[in-house]
């Protein structure tokens, strides 16, 4: 017999005859070689020696020694917050070497995920796939982190990790909010230009080119906006004389 993992020592029984054991020299892996053939040789004293040859078989059973693997540690995904629910997001994968149920492998979200998590995604624990549950909101959450776990069905189980990082990609869906502070509740006719007659602030909850905001009040009034120290901050003015008998509306 030659071979690197098997030595064989020959026990002299006496009268009984010879016995050959066959010892384990090295470790074995099933992932590396299944099975390993030796072929035993006996060989008798006599003139001439007659030998007789006997085929051995070693299959290596499997044990649960190599734990899932994912084909990526972090999945970076972008999808827009007005996709609809029940939209796959994407798609995680681990594989194992083990064979049986040493191989199989069932995924879930990690338990530490906050609860919102559980609330907009949902994971497959038999394909790994992620899909929406609820609706996205980029003003709301504008990245998710999930960690995923994927467990075989070994005894004991062997469980790797990896994360998922989604990222909102914003869209035009707020209209502009415009807040109006009065400084006065009349005002006088004869008052000078530039008097200033309200504050006027504006804001866009899109992100981007989408809340950036243009103000403009009517040209044929006679009043105006100074924009203010402040971005999207206004104060409406007069431009010109006020006549109370030609009322003006914004």
């Amino acid at each position: 017999i030659s071979n690197d993992h098997f030595r064989l020592e020959v026990k002299d029984r006496g009268k009984d005859g010879k016995i050959p054991i066959l010892v384990l020299l090295k470790t074995l892996d099933r992932e590396t070689k299944k099975s390993h053939k030796l072929l035993l040789t006996a060989i008798d004293g006599g003139k001439p020696s007659k030998s007789g040859t006997a085929e051995i078989i070693v299959d290596v059973l499997d044990v649960n020694d190599n734990m899932p693997v994912f084909n990526e540690d972090t999945y970076s995904i972008e999808i827009y917050e007005n996709v609809s629910v029940g939209t796959t997001v994407t798609r995680v994968n681990a594989t194992d070497q083990d064979e049986g149920a040493n191989g199989e492998i069932e995924y879930r979200l990690s338990k530490a995920l906050a609860r919102k998590v559980y609330e907009i995604f949902e994971l497959d624990s038999s394909s790994g796939i992620i899909k929406l549950k609820g609706a996205l909101d980029f003003e709301g959450t504008e990245i998710y982190k999930i960690d995923i776990e994927a467990s075989d069905k070994g005894t004991p189980p062997l469980t790797s990790r990896c994360r998922v990082v989604i990222k909102i990609k914003d869209i035009n869906d707020n209209p502009p909010e415009i807040e109006v502070t009065s400084l006065s509740n009349t005002v006088s006719e004869d008052s000078k230009p530039g008097t200033i007659i309200a504050l006027i602030s504006v804001m866009d909850k899109d992100s981007g080119v989408d809340g950036k905001i243009i103000s403009t009040i009517n040209n044929d009034v006679p009043f105006e906006l100074k924009p203010s120290y402040k971005e999207n901050t206004y104060s409406v003015v007069t431009k010109g004389l006020l006549d109370r008998d030609s009322p003006t509306q914004l």
